[in-house]
């Protein structure tokens, strides 16, 4: 009987001690592998958005000219920049709706982190089978547009129409989930203008209008 209660005993020490080295391993290891996932995933998103922006603009043959109208005076000047809302808003619903299904048809297989990456040594960081990252939800994707005025010599300036994209992710990695969001930013179109920047120029159109 004592014999069979010491057994009992040191095999419920021996529990005891793997889950106490269990959890002490994951409590050091999730930050490192939370970190991973949403670098991860930012990557992959990151590429999504340019691909969809990149996708649009070529399905739909969208050009700066498309999007804004330069008023000049009679000596050449741009004098006034306005936009097409109503091309802009259609341009942003077909990419977001774009980044939506494929974020949603994200699986791990694309955002897997390597067993080696969690060592910190680059000779291993592809080493081993990846750990499994999975996107549980996505909420609805958000975009602005914006104006970037960048001076390219003298009387020549860079107009860039950028797109904002923000996409929020639900992840579940080993151990729980993780709440990131991706921001990115894409050039949806541009032109060189030669002259002075007019005072006044193109207000944008906000998100939903």
């Amino acid at each position: 009987m004592r014999r069979g209660r010491g057994l009992v005993l040191s095999a419920l020490l021996g529990v005891g001690l793997a889950l106490l080295v269990i959890a002490a391993l994951d409590n050091a290891l999730r930050p490192m592998v939370t970190t991973l996932a949403q670098a991860k995933t930012e990557n992959v998103v990151t590429g999504i958005i340019n691909d969809a922006v990149m996708e649009t603009l070529s399905a739909e043959a969208v050009a700066y000219q498309d999007l804004v109208t330069l008023e000049r005076d009679s000596s050449g000047q741009v004098t006034l920049l306005s936009t097409n809302s109503a091309k802009l808003n259609a341009l942003r619903t077909q990419i977001l709706q774009t980044v939506l299904e494929k974020v949603d048809a994200l699986n791990g297989e694309d955002l897997g982190i390597p067993l080696g990456s969690i060592t910190g040594l680059a000779t291993a960081s592809d080493w081993g089978p990846d750990l499994p990252v999975q996107v549980l939800a996505t909420a609805t994707p958000t975009a602005e547009f914006r104006n970037v005025f960048t001076s390219e010599g003298i009387n020549q300036t860079l107009h860039q129409v950028m797109l904002d994209v923000q996409v929020k992710i639900t992840l579940l990695i080993p151990g729980g989930k993780t709440d990131t969001q991706v921001n990115a930013e894409v050039c949806v179109a541009e032109t060189l203008l030669l002259g002075q920047v007019p005072d006044t120029y193109l207000e944008l159109p906000a998100a939903g209008s």
